[in-house]
């Protein structure tokens, strides 16, 4: 419930808010841990932290013109693979903000990386976690992933290559690596590689694949 009332309250202030310039910018929300997101050690649940994400992604989506193209061609953001490294815990009433930033993509998805970071006393700009999700758009008429060089196309955003980072490509081979697992648990054929495809930068692939 808490959650929809600051879904709520943003949506009432997002007119005000600044549009960011293209989808590589970074989103930054202020939050604050309250009573209804701490367990018995009083900080900040671990459950709370994806479902803040999630809510840090709907800022960058509403103020890119990602939320428009998503809108415009009706397509479903799905989330395939997350995973989030918990440093320091972020204690009851404690202000903090989240940062949303695209940080690689690949032909099919990009990558967000999302950091809780300490805003007030000792602690500020500490990075109290750091979260990794891995996104698709689907086209649920097409029944098939939206390329990224569509995505890219749909919102002007400028075709540069985000560098892959050590970490980035180290939480893309563990999300091939327990697909791999979960293929070869169901009996059906494993997949070909572990290797990271490049950043997609080229118009001409732009077709649209089928879901695999």
């Amino acid at each position: 419930m808490q959650l929809w009332f600051r879904l709520i309250l943003y949506f009432l202030k997002l007119p005000f808010q600044q549009k960011l310039t293209d989808m590589l910018s970074k989103s930054v929300v202020r939050l604050r841990v309250l009573p209804g997101d701490i367990d018995m050690n009083l900080h900040l649940t671990n459950s709370r932290y994806l479902a803040m994400m999630d809510y840090g992604r709907v800022d960058h989506m509403s103020r890119t013109k990602l939320g428009k193209a998503i809108f415009r061609n009706k397509w479903t953001p799905l989330a395939n693979h997350a995973t989030v490294r918990f440093r320091r815990e972020l204690p009851f009433w404690e202000p903090f903000r989240l940062e949303s930033k695209i940080v690689y993509w690949t032909e099919e998805a990009s990558v967000m990386e999302q950091r809780f970071i300490f805003t007030k006393g000792p602690k500020k700009d500490i990075v109290a976690a750091t979260g990794l999700v891995r996104i698709s758009m689907y086209d649920r008429a097409q029944k098939a992933f939206v390329p990224t060089a569509t995505v890219l196309s749909e919102t002007d955003t400028p075709y540069r290559a985000p560098m892959l980072q050590p970490h980035i490509e180290a939480f893309l081979k563990e999300e091939k690596a327990i697909q791999a697992y979960e293929r070869k648990s169901a009996g059906i054929a494993p997949v070909d590689t572990l290797e990271i495809p490049a950043a997609e930068n080229d118009l001409s692939t732009a077709e649209t694949r089928k879901h695999g």
